[in-house]
């Protein structure tokens, strides 16, 4: 197979979220200080959003042969990798912690194979998609507390590799909202000001997911 022509515009989106969650992982390899973190937060941010764009497109056009494998590797280095290096770098945390990104990161792997292998929903999916649990890792960076952030990092791998129902977010209005409040957010951390008010909106959000399933048990117990 020419790897070039089973190229889909879907998987063009993908490869930039693949970059984006690498360049993340060098920025803190060369550089802890606070700006760079802001930084690499911010690459995460926008590869999220790639990771969105990639799946709207595939949906109007079609996905190539490449698309839910190569979406999946993707996802595992801007989603897992990535945030778990923030975080050590961020904190640069004693090595007795970094057992907690292996699993953070272990676990992402696993909730993406079982994806991979598993009967797709179009409304629901198995445990916390990767996607929000790296984004709600990264956030929490922002404020600065390695003592809130340690204890998320474990409790979102379990989240990833449970069986909660977390809702697939379809519909456009709802898409167009979140978007403007990711690239409110986006944008101020990318003039570094404002980080509390950034991190208070995508927290927001990201807090309002991962309590999503507990609003479908209530709706589906109301039946």
């Amino acid at each position: 197979m020419n790897i070039l022509h089973a190229l889909r515009p879907p998987d063009l989106f993908t490869i930039l979220n693949i970059s984006l969650g690498f360049a993340a992982i060098l920025l803190i390899h060369e550089s802890q200080s606070q700006d760079a973190i802001k930084l690499a937060v911010l690459l995460i941010i926008i590869a999220a959003v790639a990771d969105g764009l990639d799946g709207f497109v595939a949906r109007r056009t079609g996905s190539g042969p490449l698309g839910a494998n190569l979406d999946s590797l993707a996802d595992l280095i801007s989603f897992g990798a990535a945030p778990a290096f923030l975080v050590v770098g961020a904190f640069s945390p004693p090595m007795h912690i970094w057992p907690a990104a292996i699993i953070f990161l272990t676990c992402g792997a696993l909730r993406l194979a079982r994806f991979n292998i598993s009967g797709k929903s179009d409304q629901l999916f198995e445990g916390l998609p990767i996607p929000a649990a790296g984004m709600a890792l990264s956030v929490s960076v922002l404020l600065g507390k390695p003592s809130l952030t340690i204890p998320l990092m474990l409790l979102l791998a379990l989240l990833m590799i449970s069986t909660l129902p977390y809702p697939k977010i379809r519909d456009m209005r709802i898409l167009l909202i979140l978007g403007l409040l990711v690239i409110a957010a986006a944008w101020a951390v990318f003039l570094q000001s404002n980080i509390l008010y950034a991190a208070i909106i995508l927290g927001g959000l990201a807090i309002a997911y991962l309590l999503s399933p507990v609003v479908i048990s209530r709706l589906q117990k109301g039946r």
